[in-house]
């Protein structure tokens, strides 16, 4: 009983983190989640026919417009964009979680060190 009293108490007065947890699912998410979710409203917006005329006009446009190795290069840097963002999105928790890591590491050291 008195564990679990020690826990909430350290959880609700930030002593305890749930966030590497927590990140790591946010993590997921965000890697694999938010370009399905993407997806999926592409597909949902085929389902409207303004949406339908609009990319074929689009597409019809770029094709008497754009020679074909240029789209072939547009598609390749798309694909280079997208890559890229998803290593930022990596990097950026990664960063996160070595921050959250280094805090206990000090706080630790200190309560082992003898500091308040």
């Amino acid at each position: 009983m008195q564990a679990a009293l020690n826990f909430f108490a350290d959880f609700f007065s930030f002593r305890t983190f749930v966030s590497l947890d927590v990140l790591r699912v946010v993590y997921a998410l965000g890697a694999i989640g938010m370009p399905l979710m993407a997806w999926g409203v592409w597909l949902w917006l085929g389902r409207f026919q303004l949406w339908k005329w609009m990319r074929g006009t689009a597409a019809d446009a770029t094709r008497r417009v754009v020679p074909k190795r240029w789209r072939l290069t547009g598609i390749l840097l798309f694909v280079l964009c997208f890559l890229c963002m998803e290593l930022m999105w990596r990097m950026m928790f990664e960063f996160i979680i070595a921050y959250l890591q280094m805090r206990d590491a000090l706080q630790w050291l200190a309560h082992h060190a003898g500091m308040p």
